[in-house]
């Protein structure tokens, strides 16, 4: 079961890399629900009950928000963070344990927001957590990840926002 863990966590890698190279919130979206799945069933795999659920609710969450086109009614949000502290709540293993919840309930206000330099930016606070929660549940492609996906968010901040914004005031 940890061989395959690591299997799905790195088919899970390859397309939230792919995503946050995204120049747009849809595009970003439709990568990180596959994403979302193949880092839930990894995390199920290792027993990390908490991390496969929040994994699960990012899942729907992106699916609820890919569908619209406009800004997301807060309505949405609220019942998705609701269910996120009480999934939270119900499989808490230790302070550990809530790592993941506070990097995905801070993320999915910074996707509903719809600022992707804010969202990338919060996505580097989440990947400090889900660092943690890795080592503990000796999630190695999850550490992997975690790591390579938080330096994809630092290249995407250059790339998307710092470059592109120099390069806009030097013309």
């Amino acid at each position: 079961m940890f061989f395959l863990a690591q299997l799905f966590g790195l088919i899970g890698l390859i397309i939230l890399v792919i995503s946050f190279q995204q120049d747009n919130k849809d595009k970003l979206l439709k990568y990180q629900v596959f994403s979302s799945l193949f880092f839930s069933i990894q995390y199920f795999c290792l027993n990390a009950i908490t991390g496969a659920l929040m994994h699960a609710m990012t899942l729907i969450r992106n699916i609820i928000f890919k569908r619209f086109k406009t800004k997301v009614p807060i309505i949405y949000l609220v019942i998705i963070i609701a269910f996120m502290i009480i999934l939270s709540a119900m499989s808490y293993d230790g302070l550990i344990s809530i790592f993941p919840a506070i990097g995905v309930i801070l993320y999915s206000i910074a996707i509903w927001y719809g600022n992707l330099t804010i969202t990338r930016s919060v996505e580097i606070f989440g990947c400090i957590l889900f660092i943690i929660y890795n080592i503990k549940y000796f999630a190695i492609t999850g550490l992997i990840t975690t790591i390579i996906e938080m330096m994809s968010a630092i290249i995407a901040i250059y790339r998307l926002d710092i470059k592109r914004r120099q390069y806009s005031e030097n013309t």
